[in-house]
């Protein structure tokens, strides 16, 4: 079960980058677009390092083009995404994103033949519905209407499922380092595409950045590039759907550190703390431990 502790490490630090990210976006940098496009040169370092570090191994071409190719549409998905934004209240577009677990229990069972017991099957039920409230400002029934933006939303997990599928059919027979460079550097080739249809935007705002944003910038991508290495990582040692459902417990370490920061650094973030929005959250966060328990020990 080591592979719980990573996938949980995961979206811990994917909550921080969050928090990071709301600070650059709010008082940095204007566009996002541009963070993106920063990612993806700092996951090629990181390529670069592993290759220089753990040299190329016997992948074969075909999974190497598969690997990249997976890289590029976990980048490109944030094209759909930011039309979705555009068209509706990010309050009503990000619940909708817990689509993507379940995009990949079905993708898991169907193509890499992976089985879920019947208590790990609870606790991803009971994991996707606590990451699915954590995510909700209210309980709300306008949630569930359909919406011009649904199709760009489940484009996006669609595209997010897919390259987290392909990692593991290729990680399961090959060095997990390789495979996982090979990753990052599709998601380089992304970042490479969205630079060119955002070029005149990213030029504009690239020189506009001052010495003591890019070393914010620079520890968030620090922080973002370990929590991709722990989630590969997960995936690479345990069920793919149980990994990708635990990362959908992001909003809940974004409430707890929220809730920290709120109490006692108000001045660096102030979050809803108030009744009716804790209830649901607490609510949310005892489905979600007893979801990992069932998954821990049920299966």
């Amino acid at each position: 079960m080591q592979w719980i502790i990573f996938a949980i490490i995961a979206p811990a630090l994917y909550a921080v980058s969050t928090y990071f990210d709301k600070f650059l976006i709010s008082k940095r940098v204007k566009d996002p677009m541009l963070l993106t496009i920063i990612t993806g040169i700092t996951v090629f370092l990181g390529a670069f390092l592993i290759f220089l570090f753990n040299g190329f191994g016997t992948i074969p071409y075909w999974q190497i083009l598969m690997l990249i190719g997976a890289g590029i549409m976990s980048e490109i998905a944030l094209i759909p995404y930011y039309k979705a934004m555009s068209l509706d209240d990010a309050s009503r577009i990000i619940p909708l994103f817990q689509m993507v677990p379940v995009l990949v229990l079905i993708f898991s069972y169907l193509f890499l033949g992976e089985m879920l017991s019947l208590g790990q099957f609870g606790g991803f039920v009971l994991i996707l519905t606590g990451g699915f409230m954590l995510s909700l400002r209210e309980l709300n029934l306008k949630i569930f209407k359909f919406r011009p933006a649904i199709g760009y939303v489940a484009l996006t997990a669609l595209f997010y499922a897919i390259p987290a599928i392909v990692f593991k059919y290729v990680v399961i027979t090959q060095n997990f380092w390789e495979t996982m460079a090979y990753t990052f550097a599709g998601t380089f080739v992304g970042s490479v595409l969205l630079f060119w249809v955002y070029i005149k935007r990213f030029l504009v705002q690239f020189k506009e950045i001052s010495a003591g944003t890019w070393l914010v910038v620079g520890s968030n991508e620090l922080i973002y590039f370990f929590g991709n290495v722990s989630r590969f990582y997960a995936v690479s040692l345990g069920p793919i759907a149980l990994v990708s459902v635990i990362g959908g417990t992001t909003p809940f370490f974004v409430l707890l550190f929220g809730l920290v920061l709120s109490l006692w650094f108000p001045y660096i973030v102030k979050e809803d703390i108030s009744k009716s929005t804790i209830g649901l959250k607490i609510l949310a966060t005892i489905f979600i431990f007893l979801g990992a328990w069932l998954i821990g020990f049920g299966g």
